[in-house]
């Protein structure tokens, strides 16, 4: 599966970054394809675009914040968890997002 994903936490550094990079790992360990975007102190980098939507199975939204442009994820099944728990609960998110998916 194709999953688009955001990160955001409050400071916009350390976590956002590591949740990042654990649904990135996670997913290719899984065998998901996944594009991370952040949203933080240096603004949206890595921006996820309509291409990325129209071909994705779901979104995961990793964030301790409001992140900008939410609405254009509407089209898809949508999983919103802490920013930490794709960082000590990677497998769990996954499985969380592809059960939504499976029983959406």
């Amino acid at each position: 599966m194709y999953f688009v994903c955001v990160a955001a936490c409050p400071t916009g550094v350390a976590h956002t970054y590591m949740a990042a990079e654990s649904l990135a790992m996670i997913g290719k360990e899984l065998g998901h394809e996944v594009k991370v975007e952040t949203q933080g102190s240096l603004g949206i980098e890595n921006e996820i675009t309509e291409e990325d939507i129209a071909r994705a199975d779901g979104c995961i939204i990793a964030a301790e914040v409001a992140i900008a442009k939410k609405d254009r994820f509407s089209s898809l099944p949508i999983l919103e968890c802490a920013v930490a728990d794709p960082i000590k609960h990677g497998n769990a998110v996954f499985e969380a997002i592809c059960e939504e998916i499976n029983n959406g």
